[in-house]
């Protein structure tokens, strides 16, 4: 690519708020429209990265924990290394980068103190106007956004919020598919259950594994840590992203990446790979019956993008909780304690598969909101791959 026009800005902190920015990147640059992402976690002090790769651990042996720290609003700024900042947006400027979408709160302080830096100077208020989306991938405001507001109130006056989807009121206004395949229908597809706590492998989904088990599912089990997968029952599958991959570290291209991603057989050394499309448990989820799982940001995506039911885990945060109540209300989900009282109903499931693909026949894609409201063709502003 000759110029960078979309700068994506994910966080690492969940996978919800990462693998959909380089889902986005990728079909932007299918339409010839040149990206970089960038990660919030790299532009912080390294004693503090080394504290969330500590928190992740402790949030997944804790999840009482990980739910008590989504209530302590914390100002980030705290945490960020201004150096680094300060060469990004020096860099920024140069290049001319106007176009944005942040995925976290966190990227509203840089965004800010960029708006500040175009401006010194400049009395053509043309050469400072940002088009940034806040693109929220929860339908209520997550952690980040929340610390932001009670820090900065006002934070989203100078830029353009974008919902997926919103709870308060009840719409679907767009989303974000996944791969390029078509949906399966839910008869044609494997009798089997992707089982799994998030990116972080938080929640209570290990506590369902037993009781599923013992009704005869076969159980799609994402695992958190290698220990999880040695004692692997006949018909359950294993899979885990590999333990080295983080998001905040590029990957060989130099690029952020997709997460590695393998099946965990027994006495076989795992062979993880990504794919620049889409990440690779999309393609165990659009095979199977349902995701059983906390409603994360990123299994809405998973859900709507491949018509694949939630059987809804314990929330982590009001945010998912406001998650869970629009997916019930929309007839897309159901909780874990409602579907095990109607004796684990495939016919359900249906219900809620032909809901989903009824949602997702009449709403647009973000990649195609995002060009039309930023004008990236109309403008000429397309930049063509070597």
């Amino acid at each position: 690519m000759k110029q960078t026009l979309v700068t994506i800005l994910c966080s690492g902190f969940g996978l919800g708020f990462y693998n959909p920015g380089l889902i986005v990147s990728y079909q932007l640059r299918q339409k010839q429209i040149a990206t970089e992402v960038l990660v919030f976690e790299s532009f912080v002090q390294q004693d503090k990265q080394d504290k969330i790769l500590d928190s992740k651990k402790a949030y997944h042996d804790n999840f009482a924990l990980a739910l008590v720290a989504t209530k302590i609003p914390k100002d980030i700024r705290d945490s960020i290394d201004f150096e680094q900042v300060d060469q990004l947006l020096e860099a920024w400027a140069k290049e001319g980068r106007r176009d944005f979408i942040a995925l976290s709160g966190h990227w509203v302080y840089i965004l800010d103190l960029y708006r500040a830096k175009l401006k010194e100077g400049s009395k053509d208020d043309s050469k400072h106007v940002l088009q940034v989306d806040l693109l929220y991938v929860d339908s209520d405001l997550s952690p980040s956004w929340k610390g932001l507001k009670k820090f900065n109130p006002l934070y989203n006056e100078p830029y353009n919020d974008v919902w997926l989807y919103q709870a308060s009121s009840s719409i679907i206004a767009c989303f974000i598919p996944v791969g390029e395949d078509a949906v399966i229908p839910l008869s044609d597809r494997h009798h089997r259950y992707v089982i799994h706590g998030g990116g972080w492998g938080m929640g209570t989904y290990q506590g369902k594994i037993p009781e599923l088990q013992e009704l005869g599912f076969k159980l799609d089990i994402v695992a958190y840590e290698w220990e999880e997968t040695l004692d692997p029952r006949s018909g359950d599958r294993y899979f885990m992203n590999a333990p080295s991959w983080t998001a905040w570290r590029k990957g060989p291209k130099g690029e952020h990446d997709l997460p590695l991603f393998a099946e965990i057989k027994p006495m076989e050394e795992p062979k993880y790979t990504n794919l620049e499309s889409h990440h690779g448990l999309y393609d165990v989820i659009r095979q199977a019956k349902a995701i059983i799982s906390k409603p994360g940001a990123g299994t809405l995506m998973d859900s709507l993008a491949s018509a694949t039911p939630v059987i809804m885990l314990e929330p982590f945060g009001s945010h998912e909780k406001r998650n869970a109540e629009l997916w019930a209300l929309k007839g897309f989900g159901v909780s874990y304690e409602d579907w095990k009282q109607s004796g684990f109903s495939e016919e359900i499931l249906h219900e809620l598969h032909h809901n989903l693909i009824q949602q997702r026949s009449i709403t647009p894609s973000y990649t195609e909101v995002l060009i039309q409201a930023h004008h990236l063709q109309e403008q000429g502003r397309i930049v063509h791959a070597d």
